[in-house]
């Protein structure tokens, strides 16, 4: 799925500079590109350094359940907490795209 706008304009900046760009308070799921930033949604994770929305959490669960892989889930988005205001907190000031290309 592409990226929304606001957030493609981000990655393709971050990649013509090769410098950190912020992304501010924008939440995009790492797995479907949907944009959660003003939605009050809770559910989902962080698989690994991957952000899992509700929708991709329900989805994908079961299956890194039957895999064994539930170590790689870092955390767990709380019931009273939205799915963007946990990724932010995560996150904390790492809230940059910084692309490095290798040689």
């Amino acid at each position: 799925m592409p990226l929304p706008k606001k957030m493609q304009e981000k990655w393709d900046k971050a990649d013509k500079t090769g410098e950190p760009i912020s992304i501010g308070n924008m939440v995009v799921c790492d797995i479907c590109c949907a944009d959660y930033t003003n939605l009050p949604d809770s559910g989902g994770f962080i698989f690994s350094s991957k952000a899992y929305c509700p929708k991709c959490a329900k989805k994908w669960l079961p299956k890194i359940k039957a895999y064994g892989e539930e170590r790689f889930i870092n955390e767990f988005c709380g019931h009273e907490q939205s799915f963007a205001n946990f990724v932010r907190e995560y996150r904390g000031a790492n809230n940059v795209i910084h692309i490095t290309k290798g040689k």
